[in-house]
């Protein structure tokens, strides 16, 4: 009878200890399967991030394969084999792929095999010398690009004064005082801008200011490109005079104050060839003529300048990546492979 009731009491637990067994399984099976998504959501994770590193790259070559044709396309214009080519065909002869490049900020289209390239070449001769523009050209550029009042004022006097040896500062204007007055605090240039992005160090200079951007022409009621302080003035070119044969159409707008008809007039009559001088000009562009009394003495032609701002957009084919690069390059048949290189953005900023 013992033997027995020990036997029963063995089996009353069974059915406990099954239980207890299937909730352990049970968690087991829940603690697998978080561990089994964790680890799938971790492999996915590294997929993209791999595979955005991927697309980063290529979107990358191609930016730089962009820049490396705009420099062909430069020192083609020096190359005689090249021109002499050019010179004998017409221009509805020329294939559109062998039509010269036009360094005045126009887009043109690469196709490659992993993406699109768009690419905009500015010449330096096109844009207005920061270091030696007079302030009254430089009060009526900054007012061309929608500054008005004491927000006009206080960019003109704080150019002026960063330039300037002394720290004197305009009324206005802003010295080492200012600067050094500034959270991340720093000192005045008082001298010459090195490079163009310096402008973002001086007072009133936003990147809005700066870099420009797409805004509404509440008039025609259309998008616009508003051009910024980047596209107007250079460190390169020889003063105040701009090359009519490239500068883009906005600065022919803002520089010189040339309306928009007229300036579109232009960037069409100089596609078949450059403007040769005043009398050219006037020639093709009858409409020029009632402004020429004004800027005739801010228009240069030809212009040797061989100082050039590439600008490379690369768009991953298929996908969301999208890559930007910047250079400014000498064209000099004297150094090797034709040119040198003088600043490289290797990240462009779009405002």
């Amino acid at each position: 009878m013992k033997v027995f009731a020990e036997s029963s009491e063995i089996f009353s637990l069974r059915p406990h200890s099954r239980g207890v067994a299937l909730i352990m399984v049970l968690w087991v099976i829940a603690i697998l399967s978080v561990l089994a998504l964790e680890f799938s959501f971790a492999m996915r994770t590294e997929v993209h991030i791999a595979t955005n590193y991927k697309e980063e790259v290529q979107c990358y070559a191609i930016a730089e394969g962009g820049v490396q044709r705009a420099i062909a396309e430069l020192i083609y214009k020096l190359d005689p084999r090249i021109q002499q080519m050019r010179r004998t065909l017409k221009p509805e002869e020329t294939p559109p792929d062998q039509k010269e490049w036009i360094p005045d900020g126009r887009p043109y289209p690469l196709l490659f095999e992993l993406g699109t390239c768009e690419i905009r070449i500015m010449s330096e001769a096109g844009k207005v010398n920061i270091n030696v523009v007079s302030e009254s050209m430089l009060r009526k550029i900054i007012g061309q690009l929608g500054l008005e009042g004491e927000t006009k004022d206080v960019v003109v006097d704080s150019v002026l004064d960063w330039r300037d040896p002394d720290d004197l500062y305009r009324l206005n204007g802003a010295e080492n005082e200012y600067y050094q007055s500034l959270k991340e605090p720093y000192y005045c240039k008082n001298g010459n801008l090195d490079s163009i992005e310096e402008l973002l160090l001086v007072r009133g200079i936003t990147p809005d200011l700066f870099y420009g951007k797409k805004g509404i022409d509440i008039a025609e009621e259309e998008s616009v490109d508003r051009i910024g302080l980047k596209d107007v003035f250079t460190i390169y070119s020889f003063g105040e005079q701009v090359d009519i044969n490239s500068a883009a159409p906005l600065v022919l707008n803002s520089v010189l104050g040339i309306p928009k008809d007229v300036s579109q007039l232009i960037v069409k009559a100089r596609e078949e060839k450059g403007f040769e001088n005043q009398q050219d000009l006037l020639q093709r562009v009858p409409e020029l003529a009632p402004f020429m009394g004004e800027i005739g003495r801010l228009i240069l032609f030809r212009s040797t300048l061989p100082y050039y701002t590439i600008e490379s957009r690369a768009k991953f084919k298929g996908g969301k990546t999208i890559r930007g690069l910047k250079t400014i390059v000498k064209i000099d048949l004297r150094e090797k492979g034709g040119y040198k290189t003088i600043q490289w953005v290797d990240r462009l900023i779009d405002w």
